[in-house]
This record gives structure tokens, sequence and C-alpha cells, in this order.
């Protein structure tokens, strides 16, 4: 008696991709589904496991992504003070350069992780 296949399981392909993949499956002769069966199930499968990231690297995107969402607001807040001549032309440079100063420590921390 066979077994209740009730789950589905679907993924993407590139075109060219694609085209390998249904060659190979008009040549089997199979079902999609008894194809992917046939191969996930019964072959010997060698799969390249990608390692979690490090606790230190989600701890310090973490940040990085508040970080980037703080930066965005003054950067933000700042264009519109400057185009409303709210602000000087200088105060907006010293911001400015001041937001490029930090993007370029937080790019410095990221290749010192890991």
């Amino acid at each position: 008696m066979s077994k209740l296949k009730d789950k589905v399981v679907a993924f993407r392909l590139s075109q060219e991709d694609f085209s390998h993949f249904e060659e190979k499956l008009l040549t089997s002769q199979m079902t999609r589904s008894a194809f992917f069966r046939e191969v996930f199930l019964q072959a010997n499968v060698n799969l390249t496991v990608q390692s979690l990231p490090s606790k230190e690297l989600g701890h310090l995107m973490f940040l990085y992504n508040k970080a980037s969402n703080n930066l965005n607001q003054i950067a933000h807040q700042v264009n519109i003070a400057h185009l409303t001549q709210k602000v000087s032309e200088r105060l907006y440079r010293q911001v400015n350069n001041g937001l490029i100063d930090i993007r370029e420590l937080l790019l410095s921390g990221v290749h010192d992780v890991n």
C-alpha cells in the first residue's frame, strides 16, 4: 500500500537550469513528482553546507541595522533642512562628512568579523 503524498516541495530555476532539468526529465520518461522522488530520496546527493554566521556576526548585523536606520533618518532630516534652508551650507557639509566617516568606520568593522 503506497503512502499518502500530501506535502508539496517547490523551487525556482533560471531558464538555463530549467532547460537542463527539462532535458533530464524527458530522458527519464518519468513524471516530475516521480523524478524528484528518485533524485532526492534514492540518489546519493553531495551537498555543500554553508555554516551559520557566528553569534558575533549576528549581533554585529543587528547593531549595524539599527545604526543604519538611525543614520538614514539623520541624513534624510539634514537633507530636508538643507533644501528648506533651515541649516547653513557649512552645517550641512559637516553633518554629511560626519555620516561618511561613520559609514567608513562601520565598513571597516565588517572586515574584522570572523
